[in-house]
């Protein structure tokens, strides 16, 4: 998968506790957020593996689904998939 469009992707200040980072290509929870993280601020301290998928590290991030294979959910600088609001940086 390429990276998508610009109009594709959604500009939000904060993802919100509960959000859920998915893979656009088959859909699968991967990664739920147990607290708020702003734009600016990181992820590590804040993200729970769903079943199947491995534990994050800051810089471990797969980017590949572990299901689909194919799926590439995640873009540096923090452009990510989620199942709530599709496409978000």
């Amino acid at each position: 998968m390429s990276r998508p469009s610009p109009d594709r992707v959604s500009q939000l200040p904060s993802l919100n506790a509960g959000t859920i980072l998915s893979c656009p290509q088959c859909g699968m929870g991967l990664y739920m957020l147990t607290k708020k993280v702003t734009r600016d601020g990181t992820c590590e301290g804040s993200v729970k593996p769903l079943a199947g998928v491995p534990e994050y590290t800051r810089g471990s991030l797969p980017k590949k689904c572990p299901l689909c294979q194919t799926g590439e959910w995640w873009y540096p600088p923090g452009t990510v998939h989620t199942l709530q609001h599709g496409w978000v940086s």
